[in-house]
């Protein structure tokens, strides 16, 4: 909780004069315009910049900007959420939190001690989850994909969806949990193998998502709905994809 007070301090967007980042290994300027709610031109121009790769120790002068209201969360039941309107890009704590593990190049199913734990953490898919909704906002999740599914299910805060990017765009909140059938053989009903969590859109409109996939582990990824994910043989040669299939908001 300290450590993430002291982030929080770090990147309050209303500061009087401009912030000052040091450029860690991992850190890209996609990363700090997640992090500081800047666009990546803006922060080029302060530094007096003209390519977006960064050097590690680098201090880089991150320009101050209004914060755009963040929308109220919609009051949902059994049916589904109605559609908000889409917000700007702009800072949040998930994206400031994904930062961290992600800054330190922790691998899928890596080890690693979240600030303020005594003992490491497996980070896969769900626990990456569980650590982020712990960190950010004091929510205790479930331990595995499919527990987190049914745990949201059981409050009727989970709809299940199709694919269609442009109704999600239209639907999801930050914050909202993402939810994959099938990646892996699965050895449960429903087979939900697979969670990230929806981050919002970017300054070029594509949907992203934190968590913890394939080679890269922790990090931010762009939420394609209908791309395929994972999957598994079956009957000799017949393959079953990973999907998308729901969302819920804890």
């Amino acid at each position: 909780m300290k450590h993430l007070l002291a982030l929080a301090l770090l990147v309050t967007p209303a500061l009087a004069q401009d912030r000052i980042h040091v450029v860690r290994p991992g850190d890209t300027l996609a990363k700090l315009m997640w992090i500081y709610g800047v666009s990546g031109d803006a922060i080029l121009h302060e530094n007096g910049l003209s390519s977006p790769d960064l050097r590690p120790c680098t201090r880089l002068a991150i320009p101050t900007v209004s914060e755009a209201p963040r929308a109220e969360p919609v009051a949902t039941a059994r049916a589904e959420p109605v559609p908000v309107p889409e917000a700007a890009p702009q800072s949040n704590g998930f994206a400031e939190a994904i930062a961290i593990p992600a800054a330190q190049n922790v691998r899928y199913n890596g080890r690693w001690v979240p600030p303020g734990e005594p003992s490491p953490w497996v980070m896969d898919c769900s626990n990456t989850s569980r650590w982020l909704y712990r960190e950010v906002r004091g929510i205790e999740l479930p331990r595995t994909a499919s527990d987190q599914y049914e745990w949201l299910r059981a409050r009727h805060r989970l709809w299940r969806a199709r694919p269609d990017a442009a109704s999600l765009r239209r639907r999801l909140q930050t914050g909202d949990l993402l939810f994959w059938e099938n990646t892996y053989r699965p050895e449960r009903r429903p087979p939900v193998t697979h969670v990230m969590l929806f981050l919002g859109t970017d300054e070029r409109g594509r949907m992203m998502m934190a968590g913890s996939q394939g080679a890269s582990g922790p990090d931010t990824y762009e939420f394609q709905p209908a791309k395929k994910m994972g999957g598994y043989r079956f009957f000799f040669f017949f393959r079953r994809d990973g999907r998308f299939v729901a969302y819920g908001r804890p």
